[in-house]
């Protein structure tokens, strides 16, 4: 009898009592609460730099077929688009075989256009602008400078303007690191600021556009598809 109580007693010594549970859970809530947010930002920061690679491979195709038609004698002008801003290589336009030159970056990323899941959702970059009046050389106006990239529907959209990426709007973040400005009394929609003051004046190169857009509804409309939409606090 006494052999039994003793070693119901000691049962009872290794059972947890509830305030010993409650503070193990108390710790674990804590532990939770400080590691999973860690753990969430280094998942975001993770997808973000593998955005912004996939960018960037965009980004030197678009600068090699640019120092390609520099090396041809950069007299090349390719047609307008639609809206008058942007040039269009998704597509031939008039007698300029533009689209050639599009397949051509693409190629270069080992992508193909048409493929799905395989060309960009939206990939335009910008060079210096070609007016004479902006006073840029002809180097310049062959130098990519700006890219804005989407790799899919459900991606985010990849913002490289003057060596520096990001991922909010370069036209609605803050000071506005592309805004309007004049050169030589000529107003210019798409000019890179840098230090508070104009620097580069912008024109685009349409690469890939899958959104279902047109050419001057992609870059700001409400549409939850257009690029001002997969930007982040626009969302």
């Amino acid at each position: 009898m006494f052999n039994r109580i003793r070693k119901t007693e000691h049962k009872s010594r290794q059972a947890f009592t509830l305030v010993e549970l409650i503070v193990v859970l108390v710790i674990l809530a804590v532990i939770a609460a400080v590691t999973i947010p860690a753990l969430t930002g280094y998942i975001k920061r993770a997808k973000k730099e593998k955005y912004i690679q996939n960018a960037d491979v965009a980004r030197v195709a678009a600068q090699a077929v640019m120092t390609e038609l520099y090396g041809l004698g950069g007299d090349y002008k390719p047609t307008d688009s639609s809206d008058g801003y942007n040039f269009n290589w998704t597509e031939k336009n008039g007698t300029a075989v533009d689209k050639a030159w599009g397949d051509k970056v693409l190629a270069l990323m080992d992508r193909a256009r048409g493929e799905s899941g395989n060309e960009p959702y939206i990939f335009v970059f910008g060079v210096g602008h070609s007016n004479s009046d902006c006073g840029l050389t002809l180097s310049q106006q062959y130098t990519v400078y700006y890219i804005a990239y989407i790799e899919d529907a459900d991606s985010p959209a990849v913002f490289y303007v003057n060596g520096e990426w990001m991922f909010k709007y370069p036209r609605k973040d803050g000071g506005k690191v592309i805004r309007t400005e004049k050169f030589n009394g000529n107003g210019y929609r798409n000019t890179i600021v840098k230090d508070g003051k104009p620097y580069t004046p912008l024109q685009f190169f349409i690469v890939s556009n899958n959104s279902g857009l047109a050419d001057d509804k992609f870059w700001t409309s409400s549409d939850k598809r257009s690029l001002l939409s997969h930007s982040d606090g626009y969302a």
